[in-house]
């Protein structure tokens, strides 16, 4: 089921922008960011403020998140049985959801398993125990200050061995791979809107917003504002779809 970026923006842009957050965890892999991502109580506020109880508009929101889900996962190179498998068992299981917190459930859950299998795909060829150790460390440290002196005696290792290491497994210095994994985390925490920016370049350890301005646009090609405001989702208008736009406009605006 095709829909135009206009009319996803239009459920999207939102504060409670939960939806495009998850399809962003979906990219990076990380199902774990999706199931603490927050509390059922605050789910269940964000389901009735924008579904007000209506299963059909929550069932075609729903088939637009799988659908960028599954597009998401296809550019990763996955395995397309698996990723056609999981499509088809999200919409088998949507019959048996009558109520719109039932499809928000199974979309979380479909969305992890989306994540799963990127995070799968990234970690499908063979890595060195020393990188794989490095990966897992910046991420459990991500918001800390990050260089090649402290992974490397964290790790227990050389700075040369991990230097090495990590150019033969990436083509990256330590150094870029770090900015990449922080750069990462801010994408996330900008599809957040819980977020302002001074939170984020703050908080992932930049001196100052105009040089995490600089580093965002190096690793993505586009600003920390620009990136907010379009926030990854990239369809052109395709024809037929102005009935679904007005419905979800429609829809929040009750």
């Amino acid at each position: 089921m095709e829909c135009s970026k206009d009319a996803v923006s239009l459920c999207f842009d939102s504060n409670n922008n939960i939806f495009q957050f998850w399809l962003e965890c979906v990219r990076q892999g990380r199902a774990d960011i999706i199931q603490n991502y927050c509390n059922e109580e605050e789910k269940r506020k964000i389901c009735s403020q924008v579904f007000k109880e209506n299963r059909t508009y929550a069932f075609r929101i729903c088939m637009i998140i799988w659908t960028e889900a599954v597009k998401i996962v296809e550019r990763m190179e996955t395995p397309n049985g698996a990723v056609d498998k999981k499509f088809e068992e999200c919409v088998a299981r949507s019959l048996q959801a009558t109520t719109p917190w039932m499809l928000i459930e199974l979309s979380e859950e479909c969305l992890m398993d989306f994540a799963r299998i990127v995070n799968k795909t990234i970690c499908d060829p063979p890595l060195s125990p020393v990188f794989i150790k490095f990966q897992k460390y910046i991420k459990s440290h991500i918001y800390e200050p990050l260089n090649i002196e402290i992974i490397a005696d964290s790790l227990y290792i050389s700075k040369s061995h991990l230097s090495h290491t990590i150019k033969r497994e990436t083509g990256e210095t330590v150094h870029r791979w770090i900015l990449k994994e922080k750069i990462n985390m801010a994408r996330l925490m900008l599809s957040n809107k819980t977020y302002c920016m001074n939170e984020i370049w703050s908080l992932l350890g930049f001196c100052s917003q105009s040089h995490f301005a600089k580093c965002f646009r190096q690793i993505t090609g586009v600003t920390p504002s620009q990136f907010r405001l379009n926030v990854t989702l990239s369809e052109t208008d395709e024809p037929g779809n102005s009935k679904l736009r007005e419905s979800i406009g429609n829809l929040n605006k009750t």
